[in-house]
């Protein structure tokens, strides 16, 4: 059955997520991940060494190494060589703000995260190479979290107490989202202490064509996790597929607490997004920033979609919920 407008009803609630404004990008290839900037946003791709900065009016700004170039040939690194960078957020450590930036850990080279001081000074960036082996190992390991599947974090998003990390749906494997605390979150980073193992919530998300939406990417506002999925016939986390439909939802920070873990899938709120006349948006929405709009119940979002061709698209979405 055709869905109406892009619009899940759940508990009685409706959610529209509609494109208000996109903006297309040939210079910043395959993005992946977005997070406010004193002057508009900062956004990094899958597949790129860089990390982007545009305006508030969405004019690309400057870009800034993260690390070693030489593989970025014909403007995006090869498949093999990538650290798959899908997530950013920021995280503040003894009242000084940092940018985090983790790999999906789907292979060896996706165990990889960076920190980037804040703020950049002269154009150039201040990074931290960090390897987060072990906890993808782990992960990857708990046939809870990934069933027969590979890992494949893909969301990020940091509050006051907590340290959130978005686990993809694929085939028989479901959305999860892992906890931590940001104060052993920090330990890591900042003091080498180890990393404690996360809590685990289950989440169900729309499907269509019998696949699930997949999470993609998170930010918190309003006491809320939001998150972006979208739905790839793809066969696993390294290849890619056909995009039926991205998703943006939200996720109550009540609901990711040890009690809940320990219950059931969780069927998590989330409205396909749309043009303003019902038409399914079919590129990959990858991460979000979401903002207040003039009216309760209602957010700009700030969105970045990822083509697989090497180029990416940032759209301007406007969220309701009622």
């Amino acid at each position: 059955m055709e869905e109406k407008k892009g619009t899940e009803k759940t508990d009685a609630e409706t959610i529209t997520a509609v494109v208000t404004g996109k903006t297309f990008y040939d210079n910043i290839p395959s993005g992946s991940g977005i997070e406010t900037a004193p002057e508009g946003y900062y956004i990094i791709g899958d597949d790129s060494p860089f990390l982007y900065l545009v305006g508030k009016d969405f004019t690309f700004t400057e870009k800034y190494a993260l690390f070693d170039t030489s593989d970025f040939k014909n403007g995006r690194i090869p498949k093999p060589l990538k650290p798959d960078l899908e997530s950013l957020a920021t995280i503040n450590y003894k009242n000084k703000n940092y940018l985090l930036t983790l790999g999906s850990g789907s292979s060896e080279a996706r165990n990889l995260g960076y920190l980037i001081e804040l703020p950049i000074v002269a154009g150039k960036a201040v990074v931290k190479q960090f390897s987060f082996r072990k906890l993808m190992d782990a992960l990857q390991q708990d046939t809870t979290v990934v069933g027969e599947e590979l890992l494949n974090i893909e969301g990020l998003a940091i509050s006051d107490e907590n340290v959130y990390l978005l686990q993809r749906a694929l085939n028989k494997a479901g959305n999860v989202v892992l906890t931590i605390k940001v104060s052993d979150f920090t330990a890591f980073l900042f003091e080498d202490k180890p990393l404690p193992a996360p809590t685990a919530t289950f989440f169900r998300l729309p499907t269509l064509q019998h696949y699930q939406a997949g999470f993609s990417g998170a930010f918190i506002l309003d006491d809320k996790l939001f998150f972006t999925a979208s739905i790839e016939s793809a066969p696993n986390a390294i290849l890619d597929g056909e995009v039926l439909g991205s998703y943006i939802g939200y996720i109550p920070l009540a609901d990711l607490t040890e009690t809940i873990a320990a219950g059931k899938t969780i069927v998590a709120k989330a409205a396909k997004v749309t043009d303003n006349k019902g038409k399914t948006y079919t590129g990959k929405i990858e991460s979000l920033v979401v903002e207040k709009a003039d009216k309760p119940g209602n957010y700009r979002v700030i969105a970045i979609s990822d083509d697989d061709q090497g180029h990416s698209e940032l759209l301007e979405v406007e969220f309701i919920v009622k």
